[in-house]
This record gives structure tokens, sequence and C-alpha cells, in this order.
């Protein structure tokens, strides 16, 4: 349950960040279109860690965690699919379709580090599960 909570609070801050650029957008303030497109691919691309961390990655089982992670990442390609889709002029290319999950990965890798360095700053000496 825990896991599913997740995903919605991910997809949640996902849609918050595209209805964001659509109100940047309609009202012609271009900081608040680049604040929103900018939140965007960070919740695109960083979906899966998103969803964990919504989800309390540490109460979570393994099985939990795994499934989180695969439907977060998932979710989180396709929408960056979307993404790089509408910066291109809203046409495909071949490189988005492997472009999108390599994004996805590698920005999840970077916050899943992150979100580790500064909670083993937060208390030395004492080892993350």
């Amino acid at each position: 349950m825990r896991g599913v909570v997740g995903l919605a609070v991910a997809f949640a801050a996902f849609a918050a960040a595209f209805a964001l650029h659509i109100v940047g957008g309609a009202t012609d303030q271009g900081w608040l279109f680049a604040l929103a497109v900018g939140l965007i691919y960070l919740t695109a691309a960083g979906f899966p860690e998103v969803a964990l961390w919504a989800a309390g990655d540490n109460r979570l089982s393994a099985g939990e965690s795994r499934a989180v992670l695969a439907v977060g990442f998932l979710a989180g390609s396709a929408f960056t699919l979307g993404a790089f889709w509408a910066a291109n002029g809203r046409a495909f290319e071949a490189w988005m379709f492997a472009g999108a999950p390599m994004t996805v990965a590698c920005v999840s890798w970077a916050l899943r580090n992150t979100r580790t360095a500064a909670a083993q700053a937060r208390s030395p000496g004492r080892p993350i599960a």
C-alpha cells in the first residue's frame, strides 16, 4: 500500500509541475514557465526515486521496493519521453526512445546518491540500511 501511495505522490508532483507550466505559459511569465519545465524534467526523470522516497523506502519490503522502482521507471520513462517530444517541437526522434530510460536511470541514481549522502551526513556513525 505504501508503494501505491509513493507512486501517487510522485505523479501528483509531476502533475503539479505540468499544471504550473500551463499557468506560466498562459500568463506569459517566462520565469514561471522555465521553472515549471525544470520541475517537469526533474519529476519525470526522477520519478522512481521520488516515488520510493515518498513511500518511505526504509519501511518497504524488498519486493515492494522493486515493484515501486519498476513501475516508477516505466512511468518516468514515458513522462520523460513526452517531455523530450514537447521540447523537440512535438516530433519524435529515434534517440528519444533510448534517451528517456537512460535519463531516468541516471537522474534517479543521482537523486538516490544525494539522498543517501545527506542521510549519512545527518547521522554519522549510524549506517544507512
